[in-house]
């Protein structure tokens, strides 16, 4: 049997109209149009009957089972190729000159920088440490405590040091990027963080980091003054608790807010990592690679690496070993003349001259005093006697 579609019938007492088999008709005829293979589709009816010259023009045979497409005209290839090309524009990032952008984020890292070092410079070097107050019979405070605050005031200083010198690192290249993206012609870009990463990586991700330590330093020197005045004030263990864990919950937060912009990055999962020590790591790898370029080589870049790693290395010997405080030198020697000995080295010639000229400046700070207490008693009597 040839394929198609083959309609057969019960008989019935009534018959289906004319002109749904036409309909019917209709309907097979499109679907085989739109299906290439052969059917064989028995339909059977039990209340409609067709007459059988209707049935024999239903019978519908195929003569091939392949359709045959016709090929596009050059015109519709071309309005195909335009169409695409157009999709693919729209699909393709813009390209702008970024340089504006990358601008204003450098300025937004240089005037808090400068403001916070204006305060630290203030706080750190232009008013002096807190100190305890003496000894009286109502409050006595122990040596060791005492000990404790002149190493905290010596930790004071080292740290507004450290952070004063790394907003200004941040201020001088900050400074200077601005410069560079002013001056120069950069190639557009799809977004400020592609031209930052491509042009501004090493100086972006360095101004970040000597911000975020220096914010963090200077949170510790406002700690270790806060520490030793409300010892001072003599407050309470309560009191000092709630100070120092405020402190430390405002220094969590502030930590927690640079890990969150670190691990946002540029977006879509574009960064530098996703905490501060990634943001760190980052900028060490590039400075030391700056550092070590060999078509332009940084002796002053590998020069400030290796004097940061000594200075690290001598701040963990002070953490382990505990000695921040200067030795205590040996009292001025005591040379007897009668009896033999052997002569004196340069250091301890040195260290005898100072002793002597220490004994007579004495001498003569105690032979003015006695002679301004003289002339005072003078005078009281020459008073009363008038």
């Amino acid at each position: 049997m040839n394929p198609g579609i083959i309609l057969s019938h019960r008989k019935n007492t009534s018959a289906m109209p004319h002109h749904s088999c036409n309909i019917l008709n209709l309907l097979v005829a499109i679907s085989l149009a739109t299906c290439p293979t052969a059917w064989t589709f028995t339909p059977r009816w039990t209340h409609f009957h067709c007459q059988p010259e209707m049935l024999e023009r239903t019978r519908i045979k195929r003569r091939h089972n392949l359709i045959h497409v016709r090929s596009p005209s050059p015109s519709q290839l071309n309005a195909i190729d335009s169409v695409s090309a157009a999709a693919a524009a729209a699909s393709a990032p813009v390209l702008s000159d970024y340089a504006p952008a990358a601008t204003s984020l450098f300025n937004n890292m240089k005037l808090p920088a400068a403001v916070v070092t204006a305060g630290m410079i203030s706080l750190g070097f232009a008013t002096s440490f807190p100190e305890l107050p003496p000894d009286s019979p109502e409050r006595q405070y122990s040596p060791r405590l005492r000990r404790r605050c002149e190493s905290l005031r010596r930790l004071h200083i080292v740290t507004a040091l450290v952070s004063v010198t790394s907003e200004l690192i941040v201020v001088m290249w900050a400074a200077v990027e601005v410069n560079q993206l002013t001056e120069r012609v950069y190639a557009p870009t799809a977004t400020v963080w592609d031209l930052v990463q491509r042009d501004c990586d090493l100086a972006w991700s360095a101004v970040n980091s000597h911000f975020v330590l220096g914010i963090i330093g200077f949170v510790t020197m406002l700690a270790l003054r806060a520490y030793v005045m409300l010892l001072a004030a003599e407050a309470s263990s309560a009191l000092m608790t709630a100070a120092s864990t405020g402190t430390a919950a405002a220094l969590c937060l502030m930590i927690s807010i640079v890990n969150r912009g670190v691990e946002a990055g540029g977006g879509e999962g574009v960064g530098y990592g996703k905490t501060i020590l990634d943001l760190v790591r980052h900028y060490g790898i590039l400075l030391a690679r700056c550092a070590t370029d060999a078509e332009s080589p940084g002796p002053l870049e590998f020069s400030a690496i290796v004097l940061e790693v000594t200075s690290l290395a001598f701040a963990l010997q002070v953490l382990v070993l505990a000695n921040d405080k200067m030795e205590d030198e040996e009292e001025c020697p005591v040379v007897d003349l009668d009896s033999d000995y052997a002569p004196l080295t340069s250091k301890e010639q040195e260290k005898l001259d100072i002793c002597l000229a220490m004994e007579a400046r004495q001498h003569e700070l105690t032979d003015s005093s006695k002679k301004e207490k003289a002339k005072e008693l003078d005078s009281d009597s020459s008073v009363n006697i008038l």
